[in-house]
């Protein structure tokens, strides 16, 4: 083994050494699982060119990454056995001014189904991908291939970060309750969710342990200490598409 492959072996040895796991603890009262660790990282702007030449350049959406919980594969299935919980579920809120939304859930198994007959199964997620669009690019593909979006879509992110404090928390497992909201499977792809005219404003995580089966939570819903802000967003002029939108053949 040559120096460079010693070194990658024993860098990968030491990421594992270092992962912090979420316990399942149990006593007479209670389950909890902490602490729990969700981080949100790779934030980007999907930008999108629009106008007759595709001039001008505005937002289309927004992406990033969610930590899931990090637990172990026993306590996964003491989960499983005893409380029928075989999934963690994420819903999404958008706080825009003083109202609040509800835009979806998404919820990842902790051990995926085959992709394919005869495929082996997939590794459980340690990560979600959400996709948060605006209205005029969420409906289809075709839609977002226009260059003169609808809605008069014109807005530019000038403003978005990760806030909130980098923080353990934990989950306590509690009344089942139903969950009767349809909920969408993670699957390879970015979990998209329509953010509306207007991304301006601050969007909240929420995660509880799920019997994706049965479509039941396990506990209300924990916010998570990290959430993403959209500050601003500016209006950019496209002049072009005053002219052009009305002619035939322009998609």
């Amino acid at each position: 083994m040559d120096q460079s492959m010693k070194a990658f072996m024993l860098t990968l040895l030491l990421c594992f050494s270092c992962t912090k796991y979420a316990k399942v603890t149990k006593d007479d009262m209670d389950i909890r699982v902490e602490p729990i660790h969700m981080d949100i990282e790779h934030l980007n702007e999907i930008e999108w060119r629009v106008g007759k030449n595709k001039e001008h350049k505005i937002t289309q959406s927004f992406t990033f990454l969610v930590d899931l919980p990090r637990v172990k594969q026993e306590d996964l299935k003491f989960l499983t056995q005893h409380r029928n919980i075989d999934s963690w579920i994420i819903r999404l809120i958008a706080v825009k001014g003083s109202k609040s939304q509800d835009l979806g859930s998404v919820y990842t198994l902790f051990e995926p189904k085959k992709f394919t007959r005869g495929a082996p199964t997939t590794g459980a997620s340690s990560s979600v991908s959400i996709r948060i669009m605006y209205a005029a690019a969420y409906a289809s593909e075709r839609f977002r291939n226009d260059r003169c979006p609808k809605f008069n879509h014109n807005k530019k992110l000038t403003s978005l970060e990760v806030m909130g404090e980098d923080s353990e928390f934990s989950l306590k497992i509690d009344e089942v309750s139903p969950y009767p909201e349809k909920s969408n499977l993670v699957e390879l792809a970015a979990s998209s969710f329509n953010g509306g005219l207007t991304l301006e404003g601050d969007y909240y995580l929420e995660i509880a342990p799920y019997d994706s089966k049965r479509r039941k939570i396990h506990s209300n819903f924990k916010r998570i200490p990290r959430y993403v802000s959209v500050g601003k967003e500016e209006a950019i002029a496209n002049e072009s598409c005053i002219r052009f939108d009305s002619m035939p053949g322009y998609q």
